[in-house]
C-alpha cells in the first residue's frame, strides 16, 4: 500500500523565497538629520530676525550709524566732493530725518544735480548716495562773466565742473535772469540742434524782458524770430529758407524777419553787398 507524506512541502512553495526585511543605520539616522537641519534653519532665522529687529529699532531710535559710504552716478571732482561729504556722516547717529536733511543740503550745494537719493543700509551699515546730473542744452554768460546752464527742463543752474567734452550751444541773455526759461526757448535750441546742417548758428540772443529771440549765423546773417512762441515751427521754416538761399547762392549776409509769421509771411532781406 502506497503511503503519502502529507507534511511534505509542495514544489511551488519551495520555489517561493521568503522575503527578509532589511534595515540599516541610515534609516534610523534620517529623522535625526532632518531634525538637525530644521534646528539649524530655525537658529539662522532667529539670528537674522534678531539682527533685523535690532537694526530697525536702532534706526527708529536714531542710533543707526553708517560704517561705510558709497557714491554712484558721479565722477571726477564731483564724486570726490560727494564722497567727502558722505564720509563725514560715518560712525555717528544717522536717522531718517538726518538722511532727508543731508539730501536737501546736497541739492542746495549742487544745483547741477537734478536727482539725489540718500539711503541707509540698515543691515549692511552702508550709506548710499546716488545722483543724476542735469543735461545742458545751452549756456550763457552773465555780466560778471559767470556761466549759467539751461537743462532740458528749462531750469537755469550753475555747474563749476561741467563736462569738457560736451559741446553746449552759446546763448546771450538780455534782461533779468530767471530761475527758469520758457519751454519754447528750450524747444528752439533742441530744434536747431537737429537742423544743424541748415541752422548752424553762432549764438542765440534771448531778451527775457521782451520775450524775443534772435539767431546769429556764422556769416553775420540774422534771423529775427520775434516773440518766443511757435519757435519750433519758425526754426523749421528758417531752415527751409536758409537751404534755399544756399542752393541759389543768395548773397550774404541777409536777414529773416518772422514778425508776420502768424499771417504766413517771412521777410527775407539782403543786408550785405
Amino acid at each position: 500500500m502506497k503511503k503519502y507524506d502529507y507534511y511534505r512541502p509542495s514544489a511551488s512553495s519551495l520555489g517561493r523565497k521568503k522575503k527578509v526585511r532589511r534595515t540599516s543605520s541610515v534609516t534610523f539616522l534620517k529623522p535625526f538629520i532632518f531634525f538637525l537641519i530644521f534646528v539649524g534653519l530655525c537658529f539662522a532665522a532667529y539670528l537674522g530676525t534678531s539682527k533685523a529687529y535690532q537694526a530697525f529699532s536702532a534706526s527708529r531710535m536714531g542710533k543707526w550709524q553708517p560704517e561705510t559710504a558709497a557714491i554712484s552716478g558721479a565722477d571726477g571732482v564731483l564724486a570726490k566732493e560727494l564722497q567727502a561729504a558722505a564720509d563725514k556722516k560715518l560712525n555717528q547717529p544717522f536717522s531718517v530725518k538726518d538722511a532727508v536733511s543731508f539730501q536737501t543740503a546736497l541739492a542746495k550745494q549742487y544745483p547741477q544735480l537734478r536727482q539725489i537719493s540718500v539711503k541707509r543700509g540698515l543691515l549692511s551699515g552702508k550709506l548710499k548716495v546716488s545722483v543724476k546730473r542735469r543735461e545742458p542744452v545751452a549756456k550763457f554768460v552773465l555780466p560778471d562773466n559767470s556761466v549759467r546752464f539751461i537743462d532740458q527742463d528749462s531750469t537755469v543752474y550753475t555747474d563749476p565742473n561741467p563736462d569738457p567734452l560736451s559741446k553746449v550751444p552759446f546763448v546771450e541773455l538780455e534782461g533779468s535772469v530767471p530761475d527758469k526759461l520758457g519751454e519754447e526757448f528750450v524747444d528752439l535750441v533742441r530744434s536747431t540742434l537737429k537742423l544743424k546742417d541748415q541752422l548752424d548758428f553762432a549764438f542765440l540772443r534771448f531778451n527775457t524782458d521782451k520775450d524775443t529771440v534772435r539767431m546769429y549765423l556764422p556769416d553775420d546773417s540774422v534771423i529775427l524770430f520775434g516773440p518766443a512762441k511757435n519757435l519750433k515751427a519758425k526754426a523749421r521754416r528758417a531752415a527751409q529758407i536758409e537751404d534755399w538761399a544756399d542752393k541759389n547762392a543768395l548773397p550774404q549776409p541777409h536777414e529773416l524777419d518772422f514778425a508776420y509769421f502768424d499771417d504766413g509771411k517771412v521777410f527775407l532781406r539782403q543786408t550785405g553787398h
